[in-house]
């Protein structure tokens, strides 16, 4: 290049300031910057234009993702015939401020600048335009044709992260219409099978699928898929995005559980072979683990879905959970305030000791799993949920572990004087004994009557499924939050994704 002999005594003049002025400290910074600047505009000055047409006229510079400068050769006329945005900003005439020139390789051309996308997205655009299909994808690229194919050729490839900058692109520059022969074949490969593996509509970092619907939905051959994706995609955010709106209504933040990955174990030599690292290296604000399972809360964004999806998402969440929440909270307000005695719909017990136990085992129970404030009186509504991040599904699983210690003896769920209630609790033991000492002597269908494998109490949901006998008996209590439990489950089975108007 004619100005490198320029650049290089640049060099040596900042070289011999700075070793004169060394002392000054501060002095490293300034030239530092000169330096940078210098690497810079060579490092631009070494990029070969790639060209589309052999009549450009127009240089197209991208910024990609990576900071990594691409510069394509294209012609202004197949721009403007498909975008308006284009059209505008490269008219003559245009109001807009006038377009730099620059020189490649002695012929000038004007310049338009792209940023922050991935260069595959804008390739497959510029390609479109200039008719140059065969480097076009035709279909989603599956994560094993990836592993297959040389970084080299990769563009002629699709993936999440390429397919969202290209609906970006589209829709800024409002040229979507150029895309209608692809749309069905990049959003729509993941429909035809029987298990979504890939593409994962629904993984967590992929939110941005609905705003690709939202964009690619515009186009009458696209409107079946993206009607189905945002559908599911949506149903799956209503169930478990994790909402943290503690501070400002527009600073809400939100967040999803997300499955760490096993590190596989080579059995020949038990060496630990790592494990694969998911897009975006998300940093974990939570940690649970379950069933031998360790699930990290991952922050995601949902900047880029449409302001009515995401409305409906949230208003959904939202009414949901009070949904779930309110016939809990009425039973324990019922139950804390109402006297037994006037019960007239069976949903509690009339004994006063069976009563006392279940109430400070549900108190405890409540406040073990982020319950506590539904034993206030007087909350409204909109109060019932509980604080920090949860999502319905994380709500549906702390409502299915709020458990209440009840007798299971039969005829003891009435009002009784305390003297009946201890004879009958020594019958129980008596029977219990008995029943121990006859299955060591006789046959167990002789005594198959005789409760020698239950327990006095009842404290976990799955025994009131155990079958019955002359000698137990569920308490009222315990069916009606067994009843409760089994309700809200219902309600997270129930809920049903956005639903546009199919074209």
């Amino acid at each position: 290049m004619e100005d490198r002999p320029h650049n290089s005594m640049a060099v040596q003049t900042c070289n011999r300031e700075f070793e004169r002025e060394r002392e000054h400290p501060w002095l490293w910074l300034k030239y530092h910057t000169i330096f940078a600047q210098m690497e810079k505009k060579q490092g631009c000055e070494a990029v070969k234009p790639s060209s589309y047409t052999p009549i450009a006229d127009l240089l197209v510079d991208l910024t990609d993702t990576q900071q990594e400068q691409h510069l394509f050769l294209v012609s202004s006329a197949n721009l403007r015939v498909a975008s308006p945005v284009w059209r505008k900003l490269l008219d003559p005439d245009s109001k807009f401020a006038p377009l730099k020139t620059v020189s490649v390789d002695g012929k000038e051309y004007k310049k338009i600048t792209v940023e922050g996308v991935e260069v595959e997205a804008l390739q497959i655009i510029l390609g479109i335009l200039h008719y140059d299909t065969q480097k076009v994808p035709q279909i989603w690229t599956s994560r094993l044709e990836k592993m297959q194919i040389a970084p080299a050729t990769r563009f002629f490839k699709l993936d999440f992260l390429i397919l969202r900058d290209l609906a970006l692109l589209l829709d800024q520059y409002d040229c979507l219409g150029i895309t209608s022969h692809f749309a069905v074949g990049w959003l729509g490969s993941g429909m035809d099978k029987a298990v979504l593996c890939d593409p994962d509509y629904t993984a967590i970092g992929c939110e941005d699928w609905i705003f690709m619907a939202s964009v690619f939905g515009r186009l009458q051959s696209g409107a079946g898929v993206c009607y189905l994706i945002t559908k599911l995609v949506s149903e799956k955010l209503i169930k478990d995005v994790c909402v943290d709106n503690r501070g400002p209504e527009q600073e809400a933040k939100y967040y999803r559980w997300k499955r760490r990955p096993c590190a596989p174990v080579d059995s020949g030599n038990s060496t630990i072979v790592k494990a694969e690292v998911g897009d975006g290296n998300m940093t974990p604000v939570e940690t649970r683990s379950h069933n031998g399972i360790t699930f990290d809360l991952v922050e995601v964004s949902l900047d880029s879905v449409p302001e009515t999806i995401l409305d409906f998402i949230l208003e959904r969440r939202s009414s949901l959970s009070r949904r779930m929440l309110s016939p809990l909270y009425d039973f324990v307000q019922e139950f804390l305030h109402t006297d037994s005695t006037k019960d007239t719909r069976g949903r509690f017990c009339a004994n006063k000791e069976c009563s006392a136990i279940a109430l400070g085992s549900l108190i405890h129970s409540l406040k073990e799993h982020g319950f506590q404030h539904l034993l206030t009186k007087g909350l409204a509504e909109c109060q019932l949920l509980p604080e920090g991040r949860f999502s319905l599904q994380d709500l549906v699983s702390r409502i299915q572990e709020v458990q209440v210690t009840t007798f299971q003896v039969r005829n003891i769920h009435r009002a009784m004087e305390s003297d009946d209630l201890d004879g009958l609790i020594k019958r129980w033991a008596v029977i219990q004994t008995s029943a121990s000492k006859s299955t060591n002597r006789l046959p167990r269908e002789r005594v198959s009557g005789v409760p020698h494998n239950y327990s006095m109490f009842q404290r976990n949901d799955r025994d009131i499924g155990n079958p019955q006998n002359n000698y137990t008996q569920t308490c009222p209590l315990a069916l009606t939050l067994a009843k409760i439990k089994a309700d809200s489950n219902d309600v997270l089975e129930s809920v049903k994704g956005y639903e546009t108007c199919q074209v």
